[in-house]
């Protein structure tokens, strides 16, 4: 991969970066090649309150851009959180803040105007995230009406599971879509079983149809093992690699909100567990460089 010295955002291994909310204050052991993403990361910044109030974590732009130099990270994509509903303007001030090196994935309301989705596509939204369960679940059957909505765009589906289980029930509405899917933290495949429940049948069968994407991010969701090295996703994370490593991708999920208790995630260390996963450096690059390319900056 490639050396700190060509990759001048990289911090030098061995050396120490404390950033909040990410466990551990060194670089990764591998360093990342130039270009690389980071697929999915929130931003929560007290000058944007909250839909429900929520003010137990906050994690701004400048935090962020620590994790990015410790991580040798380019660039990145800002996910609207749940907690902010359908309230995009923290979303829109970190692309602005972030600029061209950063994209963004939405939450709107089926009834959004016309207007208000291209005036989010010029400040970087390339997709809209939807929840099959959840507070704010939306039925199956009404993700192909978003896809009319965000075709003239070129804008994909982002689904969050929250339960493997979800994604098996929604697989035929899955299929159906006439738009690119991607799919959050590796489907929630549900440990222990890992590769042998149903819902890493479901993932390979979507990722067999060659517009759906998956993002190896959050692995502390369904690991039964824990911190810091999550090892019943390993199994996981290299059948998805496998199956398709054209539409992969990582990402850190920080500021790592669904984590309450210490340690918090090494960042650094979940980008390591990648070399695990991917041994090939040009199978690496692809999922860090190429992948994220070709769906967040294609136009």
């Amino acid at each position: 991969m490639t050396s700190p010295a060509n990759n001048p955002s990289a911090t030098v291994p061995g050396t120490e970066m404390e950033v909040v909310h990410s466990g551990g204050t060194q670089a990764p052991l591998h360093p990342v090649p130039s270009g690389a993403v980071d697929c999915h990361h929130h931003i929560f910044d007290p000058r944007f309150p909250r839909a429900n109030s929520r003010s137990t974590i906050w994690g701004t732009v400048d935090d962020y851009r620590r994790l990015k130099q410790r991580l040798g990270i380019s660039r990145s994509v800002v996910v609207s959180p749940q907690s902010y509903g359908f309230d995009n303007r923290c979303l829109v001030d970190a692309l602005d803040a972030l600029g061209e090196q950063a994209r963004g994935v939405a939450a709107v309301p089926l009834g959004v105007s016309d207007a208000e989705l291209d005036r989010l596509h010029r400040h970087g939204v390339r997709g809209v995230r939807l929840y099959l369960i959840g507070d704010a679940p939306t039925p199956p059957d009404r993700f192909i009406d978003y896809a009319r909505r965000i075709e003239r765009l070129g804008w994909h589906i982002q689904v969050i599971a929250v339960e493997g289980e979800a994604l098996v029930a929604a697989e035929a509405a899955l299929q159906a879509l006439p738009c690119t899917l991607v799919i959050d933290h590796f489907g929630y495949v549900p440990q222990p079983e890992g590769v042998e429940h149903p819902t890493m049948e479901t993932l390979l069968r979507l990722l067999a149809n060659g517009h759906t994407y998956v993002k190896l991010s959050a692995p502390y969701i369904t690991s039964h093992v824990g911190p810091q090295s999550y090892a019943d996703l390993d199994a996981v994370a290299v059948a998805l690699i496998n199956a398709a490593p054209e539409r992969v991708l990582w990402g850190s999920d920080w500021p790592h909100t669904l984590v309450t208790t210490d340690p918090k995630p090494d960042d650094a260390a979940m980008l390591d567990r990648l070399v695990r996963w991917a041994p090939q450096e040009s199978v690496r690059h692809r999922i860090l460089v190429d992948n994220p390319q070709q769906l967040y900056w294609k136009d």
